[in-house]
């Protein structure tokens, strides 16, 4: 059976008023109009919303959709000890921005950041939900931290994003998602990814382990990924569109999740020529066990095209299974 998930984050404002109901609550939380408890209610009513829309299309494994993350750096950062989280600065390619992480000192995991948020979004979806986290290349890359080696930085953060898991494999969580879009922009340092993502692995236990790259291609350091302790490999095949030939060459040993359906574009996507383009991999991936998802976060996206592309993910899906 052909899988379907979603990468991470969903837009979190819609069209209608009462989607915008988030935006408002945290302008009156601005403003100290309303507490923090109200805040996280709303947080959570839109939460609850947005695993409905992806459970409503068919997606079989969703995520919270990151509704409470400012970004996919601070979210995370801002609970270690040794970062400081400052000014703006714009996220890869994308019009969206996220708060830098500064390193002021060893990094280390003060407790979970993330184990609430995935309890509350398991509690909701009939079937669970995948946590996702960011991972420490990633991290690393996009901090600033002047005269520290990038090695040393990747393994603190990879230390603590450890912990991290481990803490969200202890409350319950079997499906975990590290997302590692930076590798795309820097292959000659796939070395202190593998070594992040292997620190990660050893507290993994019996969960499910998916390494999610975005944003780029991975042609030429598939071997490394597909070779690295992990149950599944993630890839952007939109804008990583060099990554459709170094895949028919070499293969996948372990399931994939193929980000077939674009998502930083509103146009539709045909999930006809996509099914058959992923076709071209029977044989050489275990297609079977694979899921289809969009190629990254749908946050980039109004939320009525956001969910017209679950539903694509899900058509994909359900044509690909039948050509197997």
């Amino acid at each position: 059976m052909v899988h379907t998930t979603v990468v991470g984050s969903y837009p979190r404002i819609g069209d209608a008023p009462e989607e915008q109901r988030l935006r408002r609550a945290i302008a009156r939380f601005e403003e100290e109009k309303i507490t923090e408890a109200e805040l996280r209610d709303v947080e959570r009513s839109v939460v609850k919303e947005v695993i409905e829309d992806q459970v409503g299309a068919g997606i079989e494994l969703p995520t919270d959709g990151e509704v409470t993350w400012y970004d996919s750096q601070s979210h995370f950062s801002r609970h270690l000890e040794g970062v400081e989280v400052a000014g703006l600065v714009r996220y890869f390619d994308t019009n969206t921005y996220y708060r830098q992480p500064v390193v002021r000192g060893p990094i280390r995991w003060r407790g979970p950041a993330l184990v609430d948020e995935w309890r509350y979004a398991a509690s909701v979806a009939p079937d669970g939900v995948k946590a996702v986290v960011t991972g420490p290349y990633t991290l690393a890359s996009l901090s600033k931290a002047d005269g520290r080696p990038k090695r040393e930085v990747v393994r603190e953060f990879a230390a603590a994003v450890a912990q991290e898991v481990r803490a969200l494999r202890e409350a319950g969580a079997t499906r975990i998602q590290v997302d590692e879009p930076a590798i795309t922009r820097a292959h000659d340092e796939i070395g202190l990814l593998k070594e992040g993502v292997e620190t990660i692995a050893s507290e993994k236990g019996s969960s499910w382990l998916c390494l999610f790259t975005f944003f780029g291609d991975a042609a030429g350091i598939l071997r490394d990924l597909t070779s690295l302790p992990i149950d599944n490999l993630g890839l952007d095949l939109v804008q990583g569109d060099a990554t459709w030939k170094d895949l028919q060459r070499t293969g996948s040993p372990i399931p994939l999740t193929l980000g077939l359906v674009d998502a930083r574009n509103t146009k539709r996507d045909d999930p006809r020529a996509l099914a058959k383009a992923a076709l071209a991999l029977k044989g050489k991936a275990p297609l079977e066990e694979s899921f289809v998802s969009p190629s990254n976060g749908l946050e980039f996206l109004p939320r009525e095209r956001a969910r017209e592309k679950l539903r694509l993910v899900c058509e994909t899906a359900k044509l690909l299974e039948a050509g197997l």
